[in-house]
């Protein structure tokens, strides 16, 4: 086994967390185990393979926090699916486009929403319960009997986010989508047989053999280190970077660990400087110290944002007013905080029915609750947030990496559906679809697709080279402690100089300021990752001089209809301290050229 320097990893060079505990796994298992597939991720992605594939299959599924705790437990809003009656694949795939600012991958697109109705009939058959139509009819109840795919346009309860042009985002308990599918998926998986969960695990390395294949991943679990072997290797749906910025809706775990983890063996990363800030997370401090969301779906159901002297200012800013595209309202609302210095926006549900919005968001109101306000009756302070990241490990169809035997599903990977700023709720249905998708392939379930056999040795997103240098230090020693200070700092430069707002001088600041830091290691693993994948955003920030989707730059403010499908290529090697990095230029440009990492080692 090699690291993707050359080095063979030694156990010394793995640190530990104060905070990991336990895991289901006996008191006498041997610090090396067999499996034919490891998942890395207990989310909608990870969960949907290993449900996906056959029940034989002997797996191992590791979870950082408790098996449920994830992103996916997080998504109020819902699932955007094409299954209302006056809806079809071809509508969402427009807005898709629409949403995605010119760096939509059609191809990938169209295979997700293809697929997409028959995912969400198997979540349902799975246990999810999504909210129903207060009125079904009794033929509504006969079209679910006798084919679930059909009934999904009859029985459940469809509403509208921003940026759809139709009803199509199925959601459960109001406001709870996220954490009803998980807590369907997370039964069924507990249920499966040969398969062992590893809760409180925290991957630190992937494994990779002599040609370069990936067959396992090293983990540490309750203190002690475990080789964790896979003959069908890893699929990894460990995503989630908000926690890069200071402001985030994301839960502590989200510290880029996945894309650190892939970017570490050699797979190629795409459009890191794309991260999606949620326009409207709570302004006001949390009980117990965690941030809180409030959904898209409230301004979908007809929220209105206001400034703090009471003017409805979204109609300024976009003819879709509220319901424009997340980018948009995100930029919007940081323009009139920064103009009245004020800490937040508000949200205004005055106009409408209290009862219906008590009704339609349990979750969202009893948080309210607990901090003093009432949704239905109070101007709700709200602010942006680092919520969504689109960037990620470059993959096919079928989950594939640019590492054989490595796959990536979810918010780690880079598909390309969601482009430059992701279409409000397609982030559940991507990681359901490619997640099915990734586990018939690894069972050998996919020939109907000749194509799937092959994953060829360039991505389909490309973009021609560019020299860029970041630099990487090594994992501490295991009882390396938590670099708090560390990971606050950064937090605070990425939000400074590499969030809603981004220019060349301050990116060059940062990224001086995240060097200067990643040389100050070793760091226990989790900070590692986030200087590691703080670098990548600010250096695909630097590289890409125009404005699109998430990401924003005063000094260049327009986006350039070249640059239209060119993509952020980061292509690592695995040859020891170099590294070659792909990035949307100038159309032609497309040579190649080796860029230096500056390792400490």
């Amino acid at each position: 086994m090699t690291g993707p320097t050359g080095q063979t990893p030694a156990r010394a060079h793995t640190p530990a967390l104060t905070d990991i505990s336990s895991a289901t796994i006996s008191d006498t298992s041997p610090d090396t185990q067999d499996f034919d597939l490891i998942i890395v991720g207990g989310g909608v992605a990870g969960l949907s393979v290993l449900l996906s594939l056959p029940a034989q299959t002997r797996v191992a599924l590791l979870t950082k926090a408790a098996l449920g705790e994830s992103n996916t437990r997080y998504a109020q809003g819902g699932l955007a699916a094409p299954v209302g009656p006056d809806d079809d694949p071809d509508l969402q795939l427009r807005d898709t486009l629409t949403a995605g600012a010119g760096l939509v991958d059609e191809a990938a697109t169209r295979a997700m929403l293809a697929e997409a109705r028959e995912a969400v009939a198997w979540l349902v058959d799975q246990g999810t319960q999504f909210d129903e139509r207060v009125h079904a009819s009794a033929s509504a109840e006969t079209a679910a009997s006798a084919d679930p795919v059909q009934a999904l346009a009859t029985r459940y309860d469809l509403t509208l986010e921003a940026a759809h042009s139709r009803r199509r985002v199925l959601h459960a308990h109001g406001d709870a989508t996220g954490a009803e599918i998980e807590r369907a998926l997370v039964a069924a998986a507990r249920s499966r047989p040969h398969t062992t969960v590893y809760e409180h695990a925290l991957a630190l390395d992937l494994a990779l053999d002599a040609q370069g294949a990936c067959v396992g991943v090293d983990a540490l679990v309750s203190g002690q280190i475990m080789h964790l072997r896979g003959t069908r290797g890893v699929a990894l749906a460990n995503g989630g970077a908000g926690r890069l910025w200071l402001r985030t809706s994301n839960p502590a775990g989200a510290t880029a660990d996945g894309v650190a983890l892939a970017w570490r063996a050699g797979a190629a990363l795409a459009d890191l400087e794309f991260c999606q800030f949620h326009p409207t997370t709570l302004a006001v401090d949390s009980p117990d110290g965690q941030p809180f969301l409030v959904s898209e779906a409230v301004r979908g159901e007809g929220a209105w944002l206001r400034n703090t002297r009471g003017e409805r200012f979204m109609p300024r800013y976009h003819p879709d007013a509220e319901l424009a595209p997340r980018d948009v309202v995100a930029r919007a609302i940081l323009s009139e905080m920064l103009a009245e210095d004020a800490p937040s926006a508000f949200l205004d549900l005055r106009h409408l029915s209290a009862d219906e919005v008590r009704a339609r968001f349990p979750s969202i109101t009893a948080a309210c609750k607990a901090r003093g306000l009432d949704l239905a009756t109070d101007l709700i302070p709200v602010a942006p947030a680092a919520h969504y990241y689109m960037g990620g490990v470059v993959t096919d169809i079928w989950g594939r990496t640019t590492i054989p035997n490595l796959y990536a599903v979810g918010e780690v990977s880079c598909t390309g559906v969601h482009g430059a700023n992701r279409l409000a709720s397609n982030s559940l249905l991507e990681g359901l679809v490619f997640g099915r998708r990734a586990a018939r392939l690894i069972a050998g379930a996919a020939a109907a697709s000749e194509a799937a056999r092959d994953w060829p040795t360039t991505p389909a997103l490309t973009g021609p080279w560019v020299d860029l240098e970041y630099v990487i230090m090594p994992h501490g020693e295991p009882d390396t402690p938590i670099a708090s200070a560390v990971r606050a700092t950064t937090q605070r430069v990425m939000w400074q100089h590499a969030s809603l707002r981004r220019d060349a001088e301050g990116l060059a600041t940062a990224l001086e300021r995240l060097r200067a830091l990643a040389a100050g290691g070793p760091y226990d693993p989790e900070t590692a990752n986030m200087l590691l994948v703080a670098q990548g955003v600010t250096l695909a920030a630097l590289s890409r001089t125009e404005s699109r989707g998430g990401h924003y730059r005063t000094d260049c403010p327009e986006r350039e209809a070249s640059r239209d499908g060119r993509h952020t290529m980061l292509w690592p090697t695995h040859t020891p301290r170099t590294a070659r990095v792909a990035q949307a230029g100038e159309a032609g440009q497309g040579e190649q050229q080796e860029a230096t990492h500056a390792v400490h080692v």
